[in-house]
């Protein structure tokens, strides 16, 4: 059938919209290095067979999104016991991480030989080669029962132990490629339980954006069932054979952790920001309350530097630093959660940090919340005056999970007092309001740059630890 001009180039329109997610401006990124900055480079390799620009390729090498790999790992419920498959592995980027991370072992397949030789390299580097196992495959090509509990090895299968996990990476028209060969392998392992992970694009909805003509048909002929749960960050699960979506959340396996992100996937991630957090009432109130113990607290303060032969028996080392870095007249720092008299129901404080731990729960985009118990670890005022500074460039709140910090001054009454995060090694400014906040991953790099004028904003960490009652700390 040929369609009307219009239509099929509404239809290509659609179907090269973005799927936003979560990790989408990293992939973007990726995509950019990879693909489409290399084009020129890349067209060297047009005719040839083992490489992923080739004509047998279904899917251009693009590394996964680093920020997107601890949700791939949660998604799949990945312990040790499993053995993980990746369909078009490229670098075996994933394959690494769920190796080092579960201690799973994993099987990598992809077209690019040298993509297999880079992988197999990295897992000897980062001790995981025994882990690993990398084949140059052609996945248009796999026979049968590939992913199948072979007693012998036909010819075309892979040399390597059958998958509980399958996962595949690739772009809409890969995965319609695959779907009909994937669909009869799923089918076909129903009794020892294989699940299948797609990223950025899930198996019921994809579609191959060469052909206009494919968003008049059905996406899902083949009647995949999807659990879309950790869609917010491009992955969705194809449960066993057999299974409903309802059943796949019920049984939650033993072992299968919250999500976890190392140091390196929390600077992975993006912050948020959070306009409007705080009313006018809210912050007079929080200014209020805090203005006499900040007097008090910081009267006498000068610049002198901790002494280890001052400090009390009773204080460690790191209490008692905090504790004077955070009167210095530059940047004083009143630690509301420990003055008994300011908690108090009746003074309002309560309310205001209940409506911020309200604002970082409802907008988790990080999923750090979910499956856990967590508490206030710290409730903060910060006043910063002409010189006060976080410029620390290794600056983290390390143990928290999640940190929200608002603004409570006009930006009027200051210079300077730019909070900023950092993507790589380049600084990014977050432009805020009075009251507004800036939400992130408290182990993620963060700085405010010198001030002039009179900067304050109210800090709040989340950990899994108990309520603290003295500062960070204790």
């Amino acid at each position: 059938r040929v369609y009307p001009r219009s239509v099929r180039l509404a239809a290509h329109r659609r179907m090269l919209r973005p799927m936003v997610d979560a990790c989408e401006w990293e992939q973007t990124s990726l995509l950019h290095k990879f693909v489409l900055e290399k084009k020129s480079e890349l067209d060297q390799f047009r005719d040839c067979e083992n490489s992923a620009a080739g004509p047998k390729s279904i899917s251009p090498y693009v590394p996964c999104a680093a920020s997107r790999i601890p949700y791939i790992l949660q998604a799949a419920r990945i312990t040790a016991d499993d053995i993980l498959w990746d369909l078009g592995c490229g670098d075996g980027f994933v394959l690494h991480e769920a190796a080092r991370r579960c201690g799973c072992r994993c099987v990598g397949l992809d077209i690019d030989a040298p993509c297999v030789e880079m992988a197999r390299t990295r897992s000897q580097e980062l001790g995981v080669a025994e882990l690993c196992h990398f084949e140059q495959r052609d996945l248009l090509a796999l026979p049968a029962g590939s992913l199948g509990d072979r007693s012998g090895e036909a010819a075309g299968e892979p040399s390597a132990p059958p998958p509980t996990i399958a996962l595949a990476f690739l772009t809409g028209p890969g995965l319609v490629a695959l779907a009909p060969w994937l669909f009869e392998e799923w089918r076909r392992e129903a009794p020892r339980g294989l699940r299948l992970v797609t990223c950025v694009e899930s198996l019921d909805t994809a579609m191959d954006y060469n052909d206009p003509g494919a968003m008049f048909g059905d996406a899902n002929a083949l009647g995949w069932t999807v659990c879309k749960d950790h869609g917010k960050w491009g992955v969705f699960v194809v449960p066993p054979c057999g299974q409903s979506v309802e059943e796949w959340r019920a049984e939650v396996p033993r072992g299968t952790l919250p999500v976890q992100l190392l140091r390196r996937d929390s600077e992975a991630t993006r912050p948020i920001v959070l306009p409007n957090l705080l009313s006018e009432e809210d912050i007079q109130l929080v200014h209020r309350l805090a203005a006499e113990h900040l007097r008090g607290a910081c009267a006498g303060a000068d610049d002198a530097s901790v002494s280890l032969f001052d400090l009390p028996d009773e204080a460690s080392f790191h209490v008692a630093a905090e504790d004077a870095l955070h009167g210095l007249r530059q940047h004083r720092v009143l630690h509301l959660h420990g003055i008994e008299v300011l908690m108090a129901e009746e003074g309002g404080l309560p309310a205001v940090e209940r409506k911020l731990v309200e604002a970082i729960k409802a907008n988790d985009g990080y999923g750090l919340l979910a499956a856990r118990d967590f508490n206030v670890r710290s409730f903060e005022y910060h006043a910063y005056c002409d010189g006060g500074s976080v410029m620390d460039a290794e600056h983290r709140d390390d143990g928290s999970l999640l940190t929200l910090s608002v603004l409570l001054s006009p930006p009027s009454d200051f210079e300077g007092g730019t909070f900023t995060t950092f993507q790589g090694e380049e600084r990014v400014e977050h432009t805020l309001g009075k009251g507004d906040g800036v939400l992130f991953v408290s182990e993620k790099r963060h700085n405010v740059s010198p001030v002039t004028g009179d900067r304050r904003a109210l800090i709040i960490e989340l950990w899994e630890g108990p309520r603290n009652k003295r500062n960070r700390h204790v």
